[in-house]
């Protein structure tokens, strides 16, 4: 049986019993619905999805876990927020349809800023500061399509880099990325507070795939295994190819082939296909008629990103390669 607490009523984390908690953070306009699975002294685990509004790999998965998962003898707390971003969840929107501010740009959020600005703050002083492990389900939305990796930021110390790369190989079906760290993430704010966090990008493309929800079903299982939340034998883990980046710009998608005017975008390459240094991999033919722009590869390996969407603005991230 699920416990329900008033909305918007104080959790004290400190008293909470064990069994399951269902409990509103926030009001009805701006917050966020949690899952909580309290058991024997442990490990915290934070799992959230819809951190952009158009991502719909994380909710699917957890809505699928709040329906099905009743945990024997759990060691530690559990908790799933399925929709983090409920605005834009709502309106299918990456963005927050009041400020139009980007969630996973806004940490740590201030509590009198813009909704985005409080959402982030609410998240990170009620929820992520209980936290002792923590994971981010994004995935490429509607305008991307992914090669899906697990990631993580670097710098935090020989331990925690250690815990996250165990935390990033439960997810074994996915490649790892590691990368510095970059301000305004959940990553960023879960780094400030010394929380070993992970990260997770499905494909996207506007769907979800079966095999995004049964990678993700895996690496969660794992992963509660991993942190002795649940008993088990270790699973055997398939080895992830990796790549870590010294530079904070590389892991920075946005910033990668821009497109150079508006128009319909045209690839000529596939995901994951390996290409060169200076290949063409695809143009944008513009609105007005005229003639269409070359997109080079600016370095070479694996098409890691593809724009999926075919109209394309100024500046929108076309191709995102990294030396896998």
């Amino acid at each position: 049986m699920t416990n329900v607490s008033p909305s918007s009523s104080p959790l004290d984390w400190t008293s909470l019993p064990t069994g399951q908690h269902r409990h509103r953070f926030g009001n009805a306009t701006l917050g966020f619905d949690a899952w909580i699975w309290r058991g024997a002294p442990g490990p915290v685990l934070l799992v959230n999805g819809a951190t952009h509004g158009d991502e719909y790999e994380g909710p699917t998965l957890l809505r699928q876990w709040i329906d099905t998962w009743n945990p024997t003898d759990l060691r530690g707390t559990v908790i799933l927020v399925p929709v983090l971003n409920e605005a834009a969840f709502g309106a299918r929107q990456r963005f927050h349809p009041v400020d139009g501010e980007n969630l996973a740009r806004a940490f740590p959020g201030t509590g009198d800023g813009s909704s985005t600005s409080q959402l982030a703050h609410l998240f990170d002083t009620k929820v992520l500061a209980h936290a002792t492990h923590y994971v981010d389900l994004h995935s490429g939305g509607l305008a991307l399509e992914l090669h899906p990796w697990v990631g993580y930021i670097v710098g935090g110390g020989t331990e925690r880099n250690a815990t996250q790369r165990a935390m990033a190989a439960c997810f074994d079906s996915f490649w790892c990325w590691a990368g510095p760290f970059l301000p305004g993430r959940t990553l960023s704010a879960a780094f400030t507070r010394k929380v070993a966090a992970i990260y997770t990008e499905c494909r996207g493309a506007g769907g979800v795939l079966p095999e995004d929800l049964a990678a993700l079903n895996r690496g969660l299982q794992n992963l509660l295994i991993e942190l002795g939340c649940v008993a088990g034998p270790k699973p055997t883990l398939a080895d992830q190819p990796f790549h870590q980046s010294i530079e904070a710009e590389e892991t920075h998608l946005q910033a990668h082939h821009p497109a150079p005017h508006a128009g319909t975008f045209e690839p000529l390459v596939e995901l994951r296909d390996t290409v060169e240094a200076t290949a063409k991999l695809g143009s944008v033919q513009p609105d007005d008629g005229g003639p269409s722009t070359a997109i080079y590869a600016e370095t070479g390996g694996t098409i890691v990103l593809r724009r999926y969407e075919p109209a394309v603005q100024s500046g929108d991230a076309l191709f995102v390669i990294v030396p896998l």
